[in-house]
């Protein structure tokens, strides 16, 4: 039985929405998937029932910044500097670095937590929300 590891994940990013690169920087990502639930129980039923409705994301990536980051990751990062934001940026979250196992949405960069601690390595994590259509091929 084969076993995914996080060093294994990637993800990749498009901030036009149209062919995602990978952010070689990454260090770590999350996605929370949720769907609302309605109830529709009926007058004088013993028990709720429930049915599932409108399904949305958050989650966020952290990146390794260095001298050396690609263009992709700093464009990811500054992705938050967009005011007039469409929703229509490219997200692929990747299981393995080689394989096809991934969920991609398209998405808004709704923060960026930028630190600096001394002697450390730079963590900047990007946090965001679906927009739209999410796809899973796991």
């Amino acid at each position: 039985m084969a076993f995914y590891r996080g060093e294994e994940g990637s993800v990749k990013f498009d901030d036009a929405g149209s062919s995602a690169s990978a952010i070689t920087s990454t260090r770590s990502w999350s996605l929370t998937l949720d769907k609302a639930v309605l109830e529709t129980t009926s007058m004088g039923d013993t028990y709720a029932a429930n049915i599932g409705s409108i399904i949305s994301g958050s989650g966020s990536v952290e990146v390794i910044y260095t001298a050396s980051s690609a263009d992709e990751t700093a464009a990811f990062i500054d992705h938050i500097n967009t005011a007039t934001d469409e929703g229509t940026a490219l997200f692929e979250l990747y299981l393995s670095t080689t394989g096809s196992k991934s969920i991609s949405f398209d998405g808004v960069v709704t923060s960026a937590e930028l630190t600096a601690t001394v002697g450390e390595i730079e963590i900047i994590t990007v946090n965001f929300v679906t927009n739209g259509t999410i796809t899973t091929a796991l």
